[in-house]
């Protein structure tokens, strides 16, 4: 063999190796690239989960006998007919529990903006919980509430009310029903979700509520 074909030949050959080492040399970036991209989506969902709030639960805030609540009170439905945005309302009880209302609703969480009733009346209709607030209650009264409206979610609605039972610091209203109380109880509050939550007249998927879960 000439030393021109050696040297031809030698060059394919280095050529190849060559070839066969930038091959291997993708591969392992690929698998290091696959490897890297599973571990950081395993750590955005673990921090997603982390940081999601979990819903608050019955320990929440002080003992049921320390939450001087009254009983929980039922009332005969309204009615329940949709009227233009604006319409003047009159309901007969305060806050309402039931009635004619506005066809859109209003947002879930606390709010320390007043929400207009015929909103928060759909909200009952749709099975969510509304807590009508006394903008004036103590601070602490005022922090418990956000946080346990805030973290339920879309079942519950806060909002300033200036009309809450005289000696009470909030009250809690489901479509036909409603129950007072000075300090934020997550027992007497789960209780509460467990019996109405999810039970309107119209549901528009909202969850009911296993108290203790």
């Amino acid at each position: 063999m000439s030393k021109k074909l050696e040297e031809k030949q030698r060059r394919r050959l280095e050529e190849e190796r060559k070839r066969q080492q930038q091959t291997q040399a993708a591969r392992k970036r690929n698998v290091m690239t696959l490897a890297v991209t599973a571990i950081v989506a395993t750590l955005v969902v673990a921090l997603i989960i982390m940081e999601r709030p979990d819903e608050v639960s019955d320990e929440f805030g002080v003992a049921s006998d320390e939450a001087g609540c009254t009983d929980i009170e039922t009332f005969d439905e309204e009615g329940r007919g949709h009227i233009d945005e604006g319409s003047p309302l009159s309901y007969q009880t305060q806050p309402p529990t039931s009635g004619e209302h506005y066809p859109t609703t209003a947002d879930p969480g606390f709010s320390s903006e007043p929400l207009t009733e015929g909103n928060l009346v759909h909200n009952l209709e749709h099975g969510q919980l509304v807590v009508w607030y006394d903008p004036q209650a103590p601070a602490s009264v005022l922090e418990d509430l956000e946080t346990y409206v805030d973290d339920a979610g879309l079942p519950l609605v806060g909002t300033p009310y200036e009309s809450v039972p005289s000696g009470y610091n909030f009250t809690i209203v489901a479509w036909g029903a409603s129950q007072s109380c000075e300090e934020v109880s997550g027992e007497v509050l789960g209780g509460f979700r467990e019996r109405f939550q999810g039970k309107g007249p119209e549901q528009v998927g909202i969850e009911t509520y296993s108290s203790g879960s």
